[in-house]
């Protein structure tokens, strides 16, 4: 885990979030709840943070609503609750931990009341669902208008926006005729907002408002399109990121030409294809020598 938490220069500031081991699904009118549980004595992991950096929690996010596409609530529930035990609870805008509550790591009993009595740290898998959503068609959308604005090829990710016709035309220039449409949708995109509020210390500081992963994943999203491309990967929070050519997942690239997620699978194909493509130069270098 990542204790840092970097997100832009505001790593400091990153909210007080908890780890549960244990989740419970139940069916309440038709929806699926899951509602964090503790065991007796126990209380949850503490971060500071989301449990992995800010762009890592970004695309793991978007990773998760691809793998649970197609699936209905309940089988989704199960991908959704191994993503909260991994990271974090995901929303926190009906219950704050108190960051200046100096024994809370220890305090049994307030977290059994605030967790198994209260069910504080519930929520539904439609919102969580919805959430994921947009996210992911916000990434896509803000990913293509990058790569406009740079007056790069977008065809690939005009194929994959297919709920809308909106920017059909976003491979014709000039690229004036676009920033309308590009601003007017920046401006419709849910945004962080900034606070003032007391840190741990109990101190007065201005920091990023988030309620909820999808929140600081956004203010990553931000953060990642805001930072000019010709800057070297690793400059300040500037990170490459690419789809994998085989699993068709988001990921951070170790390199400007790295064309594969480090999923192992991923990377025997990987070299499956490089050698079909040896194989298939050297019977080409063979036949052109044949008839030189």
């Amino acid at each position: 885990m990542n204790e840092d938490f970097s997100l832009g220069k505001m790593s400091a500031d990153a909210r007080l979030t908890a780890t549960f081991k244990y989740y419970e699904k139940t069916e309440q009118d038709g929806e699926i709840i899951i509602t964090a549980c503790l065991g007796e004595g126990d209380v949850p992991k503490l971060n500071r943070g989301y449990g992995l950096d800010g762009n890592e929690l970004w695309l793991s996010l978007n990773n998760l609503y691809q793998s649970i596409r197609g699936k209905d609530d309940n089988t989704a529930a199960d991908d959704i609750i191994s993503w909260c035990q991994q990271y974090a609870h995901p929303y926190y805008s009906l219950c704050t931990i108190d960051e200046y509550k100096w024994d809370l790591e220890t305090d049994t009993d307030y977290w059994n009341t605030l967790t198994n009595i209260l069910e504080s740290f519930s929520f539904d898998v439609h919102t969580m669902r919805k959430d994921l959503e947009s996210l992911y068609r916000d990434t896509l959308v803000i990913l293509m208008f990058k790569k406009c604005l740079e007056q790069l090829d977008v065809s690939a990710e005009l194929a994959q926006i297919t709920w809308t016709n909106e920017f059909a035309d976003f491979n014709s220039f000039p690229m004036q005729k676009h920033l309308g449409k590009i601003s007017a949708y920046l401006n419709e995109m849910n945004g962080v907002t900034m606070k003032l509020g007391l840190d741990e210390n109990g101190e007065l500081k201005v920091m990023p408002d988030f309620h909820s992963v999808f929140d600081a994943a956004r203010f990553a999203l931000s953060q990642y399109v805001s930072i000019p491309t010709d800057y070297p990967i690793a400059y300040a929070d500037r990170v490459g990121v690419a789809t994998c050519e085989c699993c068709c997942r988001l990921f951070i690239k170790n390199g400007n030409r790295q064309k594969y997620c480090d999923n192992p699978e991923c990377k025997r194909e990987r070299n499956r294809r490089k050698s079909r493509t040896a194989y298939r130069r050297k019977i080409q270098e063979e036949n052109d020598n044949r008839w030189a």
